[in-house]
């Protein structure tokens, strides 16, 4: 009776292991993933802005506002929900920019036909649970 020869073996061998070292690699990535905490959700733990000012111009119907980072996380996907005296709340308006951190960390927007009975603003970010608010001072 005869056998496979011994560098037949070998090979057959080798190639077993590394696919069972593809496998388990494969598999210790995605699993390692899923455990650990994304890198955004610790940025956003730290992550902190707030308005430097806002102003609501009656006659001309717009807001102007600015906006400062106060964390050392660049701060994007701004955007901006308009709240009115009837509990009314318009849909987002995305806010071109970013809030960037040191020297520039103050940017300022404005937003346009906004009606009479205007009582609030409010920004979200990026982060789920960062967002700011205002009443503006109204100038007639």
């Amino acid at each position: 009776m005869k056998g496979i020869s011994p560098v037949v073996a070998s090979v057959l061998l080798i190639a077993i292991t590394m696919t069972v070292a593809a496998i388990l690699a494969y598999w210790s990535s995605s699993y390692v993933k899923a455990r650990l905490p994304s890198a955004e959700a610790d940025t956003c733990s730290v992550s902190n802005f707030d308005f430097y000012l806002c102003r609501y111009n009656a006659s001309s119907r717009i807001i102007v506002f600015s906006l400062v980072n106060r964390a050392n996380v660049e701060m994007y996907n701004l955007t901006a929900f308009i709240n009115f005296a009837n509990t009314s709340v318009s849909s987002g308006v995305p806010l071109n920019g970013t809030l960037k951190i040191g020297a520039e960390s103050i940017k300022s927007f404005f937003i346009s036909d906004i009606s009479s009975d205007f009582s609030s603003i409010l920004v979200k970010t990026q982060c789920p649970m960062v967002e700011a608010s205002s009443t503006c001072t109204r100038v007639l």
